[in-house]
């Protein structure tokens, strides 16, 4: 008979996280980790500039939520083109070829991976924060080390990252 541990009760205050790192083009800030949780959910707080985006990919054990803070962001999930402003939430279950782009200005959205793991990859690969500018060159490992590195945690890369200009 196994015992689960079971998550503690904890507070981030505003604009901290327990990871702080520049990806991609934005900010990636985790607020709750496998570690906090018991393994049940990540969630992560994205704050990306316009044209920011995801390649387009497939988890095969998690489901995905997002939810938009501040800004505007255009979903592909399968192929439909699903449009979030502040406020509005979209899921997507493990399974659905899904990526998002930012077409506002900026956006801040809460992502919530279920169950946990996948956002410790992130803070792997990504650049730790140590002041409010981001680093010159968008912060991303090759295609071929983000395939792989994605593939082992059951997340399979499908396509480029859409481009403002698939919307124009």
């Amino acid at each position: 008979m196994s015992t689960d541990v079971l998550a503690q009760t904890y507070k981030i205050p505003a604009g901290h996280g327990l990871s702080d790192v520049w990806w991609k083009t934005g900010r990636m800030t985790v607020k709750a980790s496998g570690a906090e949780t018991g393994g049940s959910l990540g969630q992560v707080e994205m704050n990306d500039p316009r044209g920011a985006a995801t390649p387009l990919h497939r988890h095969h054990n998690e489901d995905e939520t997002f939810y938009v803070l501040e800004g505007d962001v255009t979903m592909l999930v399968n192929g439909e083109r699903i449009e979030l402003s502040a406020g509005d939430y979209a899921f997507a279950a493990r399974g659905d070829a899904h990526a998002y782009i930012v077409t506002s200005e900026r956006a801040r959205m809460l992502v919530t991976i279920s169950p946990a793991g996948l956002e410790q990859l992130f803070v792997e690969l990504g650049v730790p924060v140590l002041g409010n500018e981001p680093p010159a060159e968008e912060v991303m490992p090759p295609m071929e080390q983000v395939i792989r590195r994605f593939g082992a945690y059951g997340c399979e890369i499908l396509g480029p990252p859409p481009t403002l200009a698939d919307f124009t």
